[in-house]
């Protein structure tokens, strides 16, 4: 039986790992963060040019990057395959903050004016 852990030397020392599907798992590691997933899964779901962004681990993909990772992450739950309601609103809320036009309530600043004003 293939071992399907987290690879150390992708994701460096693992804070968290959690299935979200089967076979389908968040990671968040030392250096990096994503999904982790069989290949043959990603290759009957997922458009090649996803695919070629992820890392390879024996019979896993893992896609540790913002883009791949949100690409996977919309794929899986528009298909039904992962159905987890925190997953599903955590990325809706990445979502949301990635939202240019929403207003977040924060103004922004320019930050030579306000290193200024500090020093006044």
């Amino acid at each position: 039986m293939p071992d399907s852990r987290p690879n150390p030397n992708i994701w460096g020392n693992i804070i968290t790992c959690g299935e979200i599907a089967i076979g389908i798992y968040e990671i968040v590691g030392e250096y990096k963060k994503g999904l982790m997933m069989p290949k043959k899964m990603a290759e009957e779901i997922l458009p090649q040019t996803v695919i070629d962004m992820a890392q390879k681990d024996g019979e896993n993909l893992c896609f540790t990057d913002e883009l791949s990772s949100s690409i996977v992450a919309d794929e899986l739950i528009e298909q039904g395959i992962v159905t987890d309601p925190e997953f599903i609103a955590r990325q809706e809320a990445l979502k949301q903050l990635d939202d240019a036009g929403m207003d977040t309530g924060f103004e922004t600043f320019n930050e030579i004016d306000f290193e200024l004003e500090i020093e006044r």
